[in-house]
């Protein structure tokens, strides 16, 4: 019976959280459901490493899940990502838009138990005649009073923070070296990320970049304890779409948060086919058969080497996967791979289906 119902709540869950419905609440009686103890030695990959994950409004069951599954060790999650539906978000389409602030308020002080900061990605490329928006800001204010920190890609919302709170904690995000990169024929990005170290807590660098001066980086960059490495980008290799894509999201959520219908010419950059491995039609990604073509990952033998010459900081993408793709990520880049996967996805599994048993809802938000 314990199998079955740990199939079905797996089932559930997925089912919910590919559907993107953080609020359902769980009907069904697991009153045959046993959590195992978990009792594994080193479950973590590396140690010594702050890692960034994409748990802040979506896939955010991760956190009480992990924090239990981690309980005999450090845990080295410290920073969760991601956006509500704002003005300011960008990056991904986002489609959870919460107007009580009073819940979002609750939502991130319940974060502080878990000791993780929560890090807003406020990446849109089009927010120069947006930065007075009444929701964005309130949802700043609240965000800044529990101690989050800020994702942005442009000058304009860096100084808009920056003015109304002095001491914010700003991350420079990996869209700005991306499309510079595109724009600036002579651009330096080792003399850019050094610059940007200056006014910015932490600096998301390319994985490009990574890759091509990994023997380096140290060398380099002239505080690579605050530099951010994000080990899975799912692109195509110094994606030459980058800034078209980037601002064709942007557009999107703009003419979504003001309730737009999006012009033809927006609509014909949507992915027509099913099968499209993004929304953007002109993303290369759409187009290359080949997996492994058309990612940026880390080996780990390049993400040892980055960790054995300094780097303390590692991102792992995700924010628009669903539990099972997640997962994945996760026994590939944080979890001990000599422990097997089976065993990792089964306590996991069993952890998640407690946890929405006794809450009656997959995610942290209070309902």
């Amino acid at each position: 019976m314990d199998t079955l119902m740990l199939n079905y709540g797996r089932l559930l869950l997925t089912n919910m959280l590919n559907h993107g419905n953080l609020f359902y609440k769980n009907k069904i009686n697991y009153t045959f459901l046993i959590l195992i103890k978990v009792n594994m030695s080193q479950l973590i990959k590396y140690n010594n490493i702050e890692y960034f994950m994409p748990f802040l409004f979506c896939n955010d069951i991760y956190i009480p899940v992990l924090n239990k599954l981690l309980k005999d060790e450090v845990n080295p999650i410290r920073y969760v990502y991601g956006s509500l539906f704002c003005a300011w978000g960008g990056g991904r389409i986002c489609n959870f838009k919460l107007s009580n602030l009073h819940r979002v308020n609750n939502y991130l002080e319940q974060l502080k138990k878990y000791k993780v900061i929560p890090t807003f990605t406020f990446t849109n490329l089009c927010v120069k005649d947006k930065l007075n928006d009444e929701y964005s800001n309130n949802l700043l204010d609240i965000a800044y009073d529990n101690g989050a920190h800020f994702i942005v890609a442009t000058e304009e919302l860096y100084n808009h923070i920056k003015s109304r709170y002095h001491e914010a904690k700003m991350h420079c995000s990996v869209i700005v070296p991306s499309i510079k990169r595109i724009d600036e024929k002579s651009f330096d990005e080792t003399r850019f990320y050094n610059k940007m170290l200056d006014k910015y807590e932490i600096v998301i660098i390319r994985p490009e970049y990574t890759m091509e001066n990994i023997n380096k980086l140290d060398k380099l960059i002239k505080d690579i304890s605050r530099v951010e490495v994000l080990i899975n980008q799912y692109c195509k290799y110094n994606c030459e779409m980058h800034k078209e894509h980037y601002n064709f999201l942007s557009q999107i959520e703009n003419y979504k948060y003001n309730n737009v219908e999006l012009p033809k010419e927006v609509q014909q950059k949507f992915a027509n086919n099913s099968e499209s491995n993004d929304i953007f039609s002109l993303c290369p990604k759409n187009n290359v058969n080949n997996k492994e073509s058309r990612s940026v990952f880390l080996s780990q033998e390049q993400i040892e080497q980055v960790i054995n010459i300094g780097v303390k900081k590692l991102k792992i993408q995700g924010r628009s996967y669903n539990f099972n793709d997640l997962f994945n990520q996760l026994y590939l880049y944080f979890f001990n791979n000599e422990i097997p996967c089976s065993e990792i996805r089964d306590k996991t599994d069993k952890i998640c289906a407690q946890i929405i048993q006794e809450n009656r809802k997959a995610s942290l938000l209070c309902i």
